[in-house]
């Protein structure tokens, strides 16, 4: 019986992780976009394009998402 109760629990988990992962995306690319991850040029720096995206990309990018980099184009 603890078995089932234990696989039980464990698979309720992993549903409701990838319940909200699938619900909520933009949270997980605002990580990966917003430097926080360490993928820009310099850390912190959120409007510094990461390696391999040209800067006319970036500023692209960005515009598709002004209220996460609002003061990049003030």
């Amino acid at each position: 019986m603890n078995k089932k109760v234990f696989i039980y629990i464990i698979l309720a988990i992993i549903i409701l992780g990838l319940l909200l992962l699938t619900l909520f995306p933009n949270r997980i690319y605002f990580i990966r976009d917003s430097g926080i991850a360490g993928n820009a040029v310099s850390p912190g720096d959120k409007c510094t394009p990461p390696g391999g995206v040209s800067v006319e990309e970036w500023q692209t990018h960005m515009s598709h998402h002004p209220d996460m980099y609002r003061e990049c184009f003030g």
